[in-house]
């Protein structure tokens, strides 16, 4: 969805690291192995500013812009076995955009809430949109249906109100696209760690490779960023456990020549390839995180990967503090660590965070669905609504162990 407001023209569901698949893959089964859902919808809402008020579009000043709420929803459907778009909606408060295609043409219902007003709009679907329902297709008839609103002797007042309102929802939408974030993926399976890197080897790619090409290239040509993140990594390093001192040992004069990542732990330097496998999976996020900032989404993947429990807690304690400061990014985390989890909740108890900065989902799956448990926690950080399965292997180890 972020990249499909940024005017990337193709939303897909098999991107770098998330490949999910064909449609069937991805519907939502409905009582049975045979059974799935014909349709689905994802959105997105954001607040966006600077909209001028319908009535007075021509001559609003600056100062009397105000903000709004903009939701943008995608249907998709089984084409070809894909998931692929089918309808779109567009709404700012009591007002929406409807588009779809039926027979070969563009369909667009405007509607206004306030005014009672439903309005349909039909446009010839050139030959490309028949085929490819993207973004080109949204701004397309975007910008056809506003020119509804040019004045003219034949047009009715239901014509021009639907133009006005399609012309505010194409500004609200083209301000949600200008929005869009920096988004890093970053996978469960990192980079494996090498005694040299080379940076005309290292791709870009969600297992880190390109930041650990970042990395090489700002030692060598940028002291100020370099000296910056180096500091950086190293408070990262030493509050997991995991390093003290992080180096870049240059083997060659040329940007193209290859480096070793070294780092010292106890006093002793040691080639990143030598000392335990965490260091390596952890470093592409800490370097992530030192190039992030307050417009950046993280989505990560089992950061947990190959780090002992202890280092698993001083983790979920990094992303609390660093999703505290203002300065700093939103996280999306999916683990398996009760560690990363405690860790978080504990900011909440010790006021980094407040509860509303926290979303815990659980799930579960039962039998063929997989349901989601929203947990909300207290100030104290105590969970208040999670289901007794939550913790139910985790009691039952513990009996076991006491002979229960």
């Amino acid at each position: 969805m972020l990249d499909f407001t940024g005017r990337s023209t193709d939303p897909t569901f098999n991107k770098d690291p998330f490949y999910l698949g064909g449609y069937k893959s991805i519907a939502h089964y409905r009582g049975g192995s045979y059974g799935r859902a014909d349709d689905f919808w994802i959105g997105i809402s954001e607040i966006v500013t600077g909209l001028r008020p319908l009535r007075s579009r021509v001559t609003t000043s600056l100062s009397s812009r105000r903000s709004s709420q903009v939701n943008f929803a995608l249907r998709f459907s089984d084409v070809d076995g894909d998931a692929k778009p089918i309808e779109y909606i567009i709404s700012i408060p009591d007002r929406s955009v409807r588009i779809f295609l039926e027979d070969e043409k563009l369909i667009a219902l405007v509607t206004d809430e306030r005014r009672n007003l439903e309005y349909k709009i039909t446009r010839p679907a050139p030959s490309i949109f028949t085929s490819r329902f993207d973004f080109l297709t949204v701004e397309f008839m975007l910008r056809e249906l506003s020119l509804v609103r040019t004045a003219s002797p034949e047009k009715s007042k239901r014509e021009l109100v639907a133009g006005a309102i399609v012309e505010e929802i194409w500004s609200a939408f083209r301000r949600l696209g200008a929005k869009r974030p920096q988004v890093y993926a970053f996978a469960p399976v990192r980079t494996r760690p090498l005694r040299s890197y080379d940076p005309t080897q290292l791709s870009q790619s969600s297992e880190g490779d390109e930041f650990i090409a970042k990395l090489g290239r700002m030692a060598r040509v940028d002291a100020h960023s370099w000296t910056r993140v180096k500091s950086e990594l190293e408070e990262y390093g030493a509050s997991t456990g995991l390093f003290d001192e992080i180096k870049i040992q240059k083997l060659g004069r040329g940007d193209s020549d290859p480096f070793q990542i070294l780092v010292k732990t106890s006093g002793r330097e040691a080639n990143i390839i030598d000392v335990g496998y965490g260091v390596s999976q952890i470093l592409p996020f800490f370097i992530m995180l030192s190039e992030s900032n307050q417009q950046s989404i993280l989505l990560m993947q089992q950061p947990e990967v190959h780090l002992h429990p202890s280092a698993q807690a001083a983790v979920g304690t990094v992303i609390a503090e660093a999703a505290s400061r203002s300065e700093n990014p939103t996280f999306v985390v999916e683990t398996h660590s009760d560690f990363i989890v405690d860790r978080i909740r504990m900011a909440v108890r010790d006021k980094v965070l407040r509860p509303s900065d926290v979303a815990i989902l659980f799930f579960e799956k039962k039998k063929f669905n997989s349901h989601i448990y929203d947990i909300e926690i207290n100030e104290e950080g105590e969970m208040l609504n999670a289901p007794d399965s939550y913790r139910r292997f985790f009691l039952k180890e513990n009996m076991a162990i006491m002979g229960f």
